[in-house]
């Protein structure tokens, strides 16, 4: 994480509401409160938080390099690698990861395939859930040729994976066989083991899905354009990423509905005197921040092309 100070608590209190006893995260030149929160979730033994030391290959994939010495990483029966913007919903049993896994006896590892959710005209930056805020999404049914990014919950099984990546572990290179499906139960192929990011088949949002909020609000948005991407280093946040990202297509209320669990959490988590200053702190920064940021010609640029755009669909 980097500069996702706001948006911790709610993501903590919903990933310790499905089950994860053990959340690492990693953290780089922040500027906001984000270390401050996390350190004291840390003394909490909410989190294991740790100073990400940045790699060439960059925050993210230099985060899951260091990950790998982690004792809890080393000695999980499972891992399963997010984002702060990522809410993975399970819609089996009791709504939790053991539910999930017990879905599918004998299974190695299930893909998670993201449904982005837009913006859906979400301006400010409120203390506000984000599964509550942002509601309009993509179709469940992708079109003809339509892929879609997952992430993978895995067995931490060394004679079949090697280590975690972004979007999937590594396999060994004399792996034992693995049995490897979405969440609608389809199995991998060899070719689909070796190397898939995404599938266009069986997205199995019946049984879990991993709601992807990458926008949020437009100030969080501009925010996050002014900080940069975590993975792709050089890749743009800008009007390309935006049309990506902005799906609005229907409506979907499932997570927002089933988010009381992780909200009785984040009650608790806020108790704590420290974390609940530094959480509100954090809050005013990214609205700070935001301000700061339409006066730049980074944003004016980018709400004037978004802007047009908007014109342009009107008369089409």
């Amino acid at each position: 994480m980097k500069d996702e100070g706001a948006y911790i608590l709610d993501w903590v209190a919903h990933y310790r509401a499905l089950g994860a006893t053990d959340i690492v995260v990693f953290t780089n030149d922040c500027s906001d409160q984000t270390d401050l929160i996390l350190r004291n979730l840390n003394r909490m033994g909410e989190v294991h938080h740790r100073f990400n030391r940045v790699m060439r290959r960059g925050p993210h994939k230099s985060a899951l390099m260091w990950g790998e010495h982690e004792t809890v990483v080393r000695e999980a029966d499972w891992i399963f690698v997010a984002d702060v913007d990522e809410y993975l919903q399970i819609n089996v049993g009791n709504g939790t990861f053991q539910a999930l896994i017990d879905a599918f006896p004998g299974v190695d590892a299930i893909s998670l395939v993201w449904r982005i959710f837009g913006n859906d005209g979400v301006q400010g930056m409120v203390d506000t859930p984000v599964p509550h805020q942002f509601t309009r999404t993509q179709p469940a049914q992708g079109r003809e040729g339509e892929h879609r990014f997952f992430k993978t919950l895995f067995k931490n099984d060394k004679t079949k994976f090697n280590r975690m990546g972004v979007h999937r572990p590594f396999i060994q290179q004399d792996a034992a066989p693995i049995n490897w499906i979405t969440p609608g139960g389809t199995r991998f192929d060899d070719r689909h083991i070796k190397g898939a990011l995404h599938v266009n088949w069986d997205y199995g949002y019946e049984v879990a899905q991993l709601n992807h909020y990458a926008l949020r609000s437009m100030d969080s948005f501009l925010n996050k354009q002014r900080r940069g991407r975590a993975n792709h280093v050089n890749g743009k946040i800008d009007l390309g990423y935006w049309n990506k990202f902005d799906r609005n297509d229907v409506e979907d209320l499932s997570l927002a509905n089933r988010f009381d669990k992780a909200l009785a959490i984040k009650e608790l988590l806020l108790r704590d005197e420290a974390v609940a200053r530094q959480h509100l702190k954090a809050v005013e920064w990214a609205q700070t921040m935001a301000a700061k940021a339409r006066r730049q010609p980074l944003a004016k640029n980018f709400l004037a092309n978004l802007a047009k755009r908007v014109e342009l669909d009107k008369a089409a």
